[in-house]
């Protein structure tokens, strides 16, 4: 009797159910994977516009923080705004020998005035401030403030002389007086942060406005303020002021917040 197999022969493969779930997970798995490296990369250009900005807007602020620090006592003022901080920058600061007429002792008005020996740093030589208690009586030329015309050494000191015969508001407590350069400002006007400098001297309260003669440098675009761009404590004559500067740098979307205190000298 001969026996006979049956030889079962069974296909092996993907059903089309199969075929589709296997697509659908590699689909999926994919699209995670995908929006893993987008937003990575996201990230990644986030991270790249704000250390950018924080580089432009630490370049900015330092710019101004080393004018301003070496600002003249009680030139420094603010607008209203807040918006523009103007001050005077400071060139040099000398004792005088003698009691200067003044509005207590009637002295007669004088047109030089003799000085220790004067060592003028960076800037300009143009203005001489005397005994002065706050900005708007620098600004108001109240006594406080006089032309320069120039500057003669000798004989162990220097004689300053002045652009008109003066009688000052008062005496400095230290019988001292500084020499200051124009003022100069810095403002946000926009969304543009700049320099503006060789203006027409102004007595009137200090605006946003740019000075129809100024020269105008640009620091930083798309810049706006905090709370306040510029603000100023009150200071004494035995004191320091602080300007607080306080700005915020955008760009595609990203902002960047920074702020500095500056101390300025403040006594007459």
């Amino acid at each position: 009797m001969v026996m006979r197999r049956r030889i079962i022969q069974r296909d092996y493969g993907f059903t089309l159910v199969e075929l589709i779930a296997v697509i659908v997970i590699i689909a999926i798995v994919a699209g995670i994977g995908t929006s893993f490296v987008v937003s990575s990369v996201n990230t990644y250009k986030k991270m790249e516009i704000r250390e950018k900005l924080v580089a432009r807007g630490r370049a900015s602020v330092e710019q101004m923080v080393r004018q301003i620090r070496i600002a003249a006592p009680n030139t420094t003022r603010v607008s209203a705004s807040g918006n523009c901080v103007e001050f005077m920058p400071l060139v040099a600061g000398v004792a005088y020998y003698d009691e200067l007429p003044d509005q207590a002792n009637g002295a007669p008005a004088i047109s030089a005035i003799s000085t220790s020996s004067l060592n003028a740093g960076l800037g300009t030589m143009v203005y001489v401030l005397v005994g002065s208690l706050s900005s708007a009586e620098v600004y108001s030329n109240a006594g406080v403030r006089v032309g320069l015309a120039s500057v003669v050494a000798g004989g162990g000191g220097s004689t300053i002389n002045l652009s008109g015969a003066t009688r000052f508001l008062r005496n400095s407590p230290q019988h001292r007086l500084y020499i200051a350069d124009a003022p100069k400002r810095f403002c946000i006007i926009g969304t543009d942060l700049a320099e503006y400098r060789n203006y027409t001297f102004t007595t009137s309260a200090l605006t946003d406005a740019m000075p129809a003669d100024a020269t105008r440098v640009l620091l930083a675009d798309n810049v706006a303020a905090g709370v306040r761009a510029f603000s100023l404590s009150s200071g004494g004559v035995d004191r320091n002021v602080a300007l607080l500067i306080d700005l915020v740098f955008s760009e595609r979307g990203e902002q960047v917040a920074l702020n500095q205190e500056v101390l300025i000298r403040n006594v007459p």
